[in-house]
């Protein structure tokens, strides 16, 4: 399967990400309320901010969207009509379907913006073959619960301990796992 290069959603182009988006990628990525549940402790400089977007950038111009043993993830950027970033929606191949992760920026928080472009890169998966679209988030994660259920997706189980956040300790984690499927 070969991803688009750009997904157009009611409000929203969620598309590749381009050189320009690094300081958008540092602002973004340094608020530590963004990166709260993810796997990853914020940015703290903007040389950071330009080696996360040149694997970015590179899988892409790689692997041109397509999945392969070298090319299983790319990022998507997301963006509103007045072309102001949002926040990035990312798409991992696994042996267990597709796996989506996302980010938003604070100041859209609210606004119905992930799970709207969630539910437009699953259900353009499901269309294009995939059998599976599967996410997973932290139990205490309550937005992430919402962004999944309002896009259509069912909670599967409660993964014990199941991974660690740098930003909330170094214990393991409970989590829940979400899918989509045809």
């Amino acid at each position: 399967m070969r991803l688009p290069e750009q997904l157009v959603s009611e409000r929203l182009l969620i598309r590749r990400p381009r050189q320009e988006d690094e300081g958008f990628v540092y602002d973004y990525f340094s608020d530590i309320e963004v990166v709260r549940f993810l796997s990853f402790k914020p940015l703290t400089s903007p040389k950071q901010a330009a080696a996360l977007l040149n694997r970015w950038l590179e899988a892409w111009r790689e692997g041109r969207g397509a999945f392969s043993e070298t090319h299983r993830s790319y990022l998507y950027i997301l963006q509103d009509s007045s072309a102001r970033q949002l926040g990035s929606l990312g798409v991992f191949a696994s042996h267990y379907g597709y796996e989506l992760s996302y980010a938003l920026a604070r100041e859209a928080w609210g606004h119905g913006y992930m799970p709207e472009a969630v539910r437009a890169v699953a259900d353009w998966l499901l269309s294009h073959g995939a059998w599976r679209v599967f996410a997973t988030c932290h139990v205490e994660n309550s937005g992430s619960q919402r962004t999944l259920e309002k896009a259509g997706f069912e909670r599967e189980c409660r993964m014990r301990r199941y991974f660690t956040f740098p930003n909330l300790g170094p214990e393991p984690a409970d989590g829940y796992q979400y899918a989509k499927v045809r």
